[in-house]
């Protein structure tokens, strides 16, 4: 369940959000309340909420004042730690219509979401499901980039190491094959010829030892390839997809994307 933290100066208003939202409803749980921007700081740095609901003109420090810092204290602790566990929250500004100017400054913050007093209730569930839904996409981003950077290898799939009893070794012969002839493009059948044995009988057997058909295992293996090429290399993204064997650029993408969740250039970029 995803942290929510509310930080609001007028009482009532503080009130009527923190007892009336049905925070469990909309997939989160509420984590904390602060009166003014300086508390506010304390509260987020503590908790490390995903979320935070806002008003901007508050006491001590602001709502702008309140993000700043709260920016510059993850930044810190990123440059100390050399991790990402220190996320920034997704922020959802709460404020009236005269108010706007500071919901556009709030927006040059990089602040998404701004929803106007008095806050109607399915407004700000539209607010926090477009967060989570935010949040969900940096996690996917993170945890594959870190993938990425093990190694330098994709952990999309689960490659074959061989076992040695896999009926005399033919799964790990038919691996070989692969590995050494996924640019050229292989066929189950040449394989099997290969092997002396029937096209059925290795492509059920491929199956049950990799948990992969043939034809999924060489396409992950083109792609895993082409991933290491993408962050080892300054290759352009057509120049990959023909080194391991894709003439259709286009094509390559979508398959990329498909297994990996991401495009050629956006895999490179993280």
């Amino acid at each position: 369940m995803y942290k929510v933290v509310v930080v609001e100066d007028e009482p009532n208003v503080r009130k009527e959000l923190v007892l009336c939202t049905p925070w469990e409803e909309n997939g989160v749980v509420f984590s904390g309340e602060a009166e003014d921007g300086e508390s506010g700081v304390a509260l987020i740095t503590s908790v490390h909420p995903d979320i935070v609901l806002t008003d901007i003109r508050m006491p001590r420090a602001d709502g702008l004042e309140m993000i700043r810092r709260v920016k510059a204290h993850i930044a810190q602790q990123e440059a100390d730690i050399h991790t990402g566990m220190y996320v920034e929250p997704e922020w959802i500004i709460i404020s009236g219509y005269s108010e706007f100017e500071y919901a556009r400054n709030a927006m040059q913050l990089g602040v998404q979401e701004y929803v106007v007093k008095p806050v109607e209730e399915d407004k700000l569930r539209d607010a926090l499901q477009r967060c989570l839904a935010r949040i969900d996409e940096k996690r996917r981003i993170r945890s594959m980039s870190a993938a990425a950077d093990k190694g330098g290898a994709l952990q999309f799939f689960k490659e074959y190491q061989g076992n040695g009893d896999d009926m005399n070794g033919y799964v790990a012969k038919t691996v070989e094959l692969i590995r050494s002839r996924y640019v050229q493009g292989l066929a189950i059948e040449d394989a099997a010829a290969q092997l002396g044995i029937s096209a059925g009988h290795l492509s059920r057997l491929f199956r049950k030892v990799t948990g992969y058909t043939f034809t999924d295992y060489l396409m992950n293996e083109r792609i895993a390839q082409a991933a290491r090429l993408l962050k080892e290399t300054d290759k352009k993204v057509y120049e990959v997809a023909d080194l391991v064997g894709y003439e259709d650029g286009k094509y390559f993408s979508q398959i990329f994307k498909r297994i990996t969740g991401f495009t050629p250039l956006e895999f490179k970029s993280l």
